[in-house]
């Protein structure tokens, strides 16, 4: 395996921990750019707490669900994050007055 940053073959295998074990063993991933006081359903589980990270650069990584992302970033992200993924602002009837 060849890290996707720097193409080194130094590339370690591993597990991120955020709570205890035993009592959350699954990673989540949530995003930035997430509008002010989301607070539900904004964390993306990642597919295995299954890690890898380079020796050489330090980067670390993994995979997520992208449907699940995509849904996240849909409901709860702000304008930028949503153009940047070709999500439409729905409008809810703001500003188009005639």
């Amino acid at each position: 395996m060849k890290c996707p940053k720097c193409g080194s073959e130094k590339v370690v295998r591993g597990r991120i921990f955020n709570q205890v074990d035993y009592i959350s063993p699954e990673a989540f991933f949530r995003p930035k750019e997430l509008k002010r006081f989301s607070l539900f359903g904004i964390n993306v589980r990642v597919k295995k707490n299954d890690f890898s990270a380079c020796g050489e650069c330090g980067l670390v990584w993994s995979e997520i669900n992208i449907d699940e992302l995509t849904k996240v970033v849909a409901n709860s992200g702000r304008k930028n994050i949503k153009d940047d993924f070709g999500i439409k602002e729905e409008n809810n009837g703001e500003g188009s007055k005639e």
